[in-house]
C-alpha cells in the first residue's frame, strides 16, 4: 500500500514534534514536509531515531497547496490557524487540526472517533477536521459511557500539566511550588465543546460547568468530575459501563486506536499523571485513565486522568485522519 503523503504546521512546538514521532514508521501516512511560523523556518528537525532531519518551511497557503498534500496536520497556535486553516481549506486541502481557532465553526466537526466519528462522513473535498480541547477530550470520553443512565449535570475541576500551555508556556517563578486557578478560554472550551461532541445536532443540553486549574506537573491532566444522573446508580452497572466502552462501528485496524479506550484503575490513589500517562510517541497514551469511582444515590464522582499530549492532542489529529483515510477510501 502506498502512503498517503502529510504535512506538519507547527512542526517546531511541542505538539508538532509529538505528530512527528508518532508518524515515524506509520503505515498509512509518510511525512513530507514541515512547515512553521517565519521565526522558525530554516530551523532543522531531527526525524526519527537514525539521525536524518527535515528542513522546516515557512507557512504559506499558496505554496503548501502547491504541493498537494493528502492531509496537513495543523499544530499552530490558535491566532494563526484560524485564517491559514481556513485558507488551505478554501484551496481544496484537508486539514486535520489540533488548534482551536476553528472548532465552533457550524462546518467544523470536533471528532473523538470512539464517540462521533460517523460525522466524518459527512465532509467533502476541502475540509477542516479538528480534535478536541485536551481536556474535553479526556472528559467526553469519561461521560460517553455514562450516558445512557441520563445526564442532569456536570461539574470538573482540571489540574492541567504545563506541557499543555505549549512551548515556553507557564513562566517557572508562577508554577513551581503553586496553583493557578485559571486558565484563559479553558472553561469556555470545555463547555462548547463537550455539547457539541457529544451532542453534534444541538438537542437538549445537560448541565455543565468547569473550573480549570494549572499544576506544577510536566504531563498528564487530571480531572475531577461529579455527575447528577436522572435516578439511582448501581456502582457495578457504572464500572462495567467504563470497562467494556467501544465503539464497535469503528473501521478495524486503525493503528492509533487504543483496543481499550478506558482503563480502569483500582488503587484508592489512582489514577495520578505520572503513573498514568503514556510515554513520548508510544500509544498507551491514548487511554484514558479512570479510577475513585464513588456512587451516592444518583451522584457519580470519578476521577481521570488523559495524557495531554498524545489522546490530547497528537495523537488524536493522527487518528482523526486515520478514520478520514479509511472511510474516505484513500488507502
Amino acid at each position: 500500500m502506498d502512503r498517503l503523503k502529510v504535512a506538519i504546521l507547527g512542526a517546531t512546538g511541542i505538539v508538532g514534534r509529538e505528530l512527528i514521532r508518532m508518524l515515524e514508521n506509520h503505515p498509512y501516512f509518510e511525512l513530507d514536509a514541515l512547515y512553521a511560523s517565519q521565526n522558525s523556518a530554516g530551523s532543522f528537525l531531527q526525524i526519527g531515531e537514525d539521525g536524518l532531519t527535515m528542513k522546516v518551511q515557512q507557512a504559506e497557503a499558496e505554496m503548501i497547496s502547491k504541493n498537494h498534500y493528502d492531509y496537513v496536520f495543523s499544530a499552530i497556535s490558535e491566532q494563526s490557524a484560524t485564517i491559514l486553516e481556513r485558507e488551505l481549506r478554501d484551496k481544496g486541502n484537508r486539514i486535520v487540526t489540533n488548534a482551536s481557532g476553528n472548532r465552533m465553526l457550524t462546518d467544523v466537526p470536533i471528532v473523538v472517533p470512539e464517540i462521533n466519528f460517523t460525522e466524518i462522513s459527512k465532509l467533502d473535498k476541502g475540509y477542516i477536521l479538528a480534535n478536541g480541547n485536551c481536556s474535553t477530550i479526556g472528559l467526553v470520553l469519561g461521560l460517553a459511557p455514562v450516558a445512557e443512565f441520563g445526564i442532569k449535570s456536570v461539574d470538573v475541576t482540571t489540574l492541567q500539566a504545563v506541557s499543555g500551555a505549549g512551548y515556553p508556556g507557564t513562566p517557572s517563578l508562577d508554577i513551581l511550588s503553586n496553583v493557578i486557578p485559571f486558565i484563559q478560554g479553558e472553561e469556555e472550551k470545555i463547555v462548547a465543546e463537550t455539547h457539541k461532541i457529544l451532542d453534534p445536532r444541538g438537542g437538549t443540553k445537560f448541565r455543565l460547568t468547569a473550573t480549570c486549574t494549572r499544576v506544577p506537573v510536566i504531563n498528564g491532566h487530571l480531572e475531577s468530575v461529579t455527575v447528577e444522573c436522572d435516578s439511582g446508580l448501581v456502582r457495578d452497572e457504572i464500572l462495567d459501563s467504563f470497562r467494556l466502552f467501544r465503539n464497535k462501528d469503528l473501521p478495524s485496524g486503525l493503528p492509533t486506536l487504543p483496543d481499550q479506550p478506558l482503563v480502569l484503575q483500582d488503587g484508592k490513589d489512582r489514577p495520578q499523571p505520572r503513573l498514568d500517562s503514556g510515554k513520548p510517541g508510544k500509544l498507551d497514551g491514548m487511554r484514558v485513565s479512570i479510577g475513585r469511582v464513588r456512587v451516592l444515590d444518583n451522584i457519580l464522582q470519578f476521577v481521570l486522568v488523559v495524557d495531554n499530549l498524545i489522546r490530547g492532542a497528537a495523537g488524536s489529529t493522527l487518528l482523526n485522519a486515520e478514520v478520514a483515510a479509511t472511510i474516505g477510501g484513500y488507502l
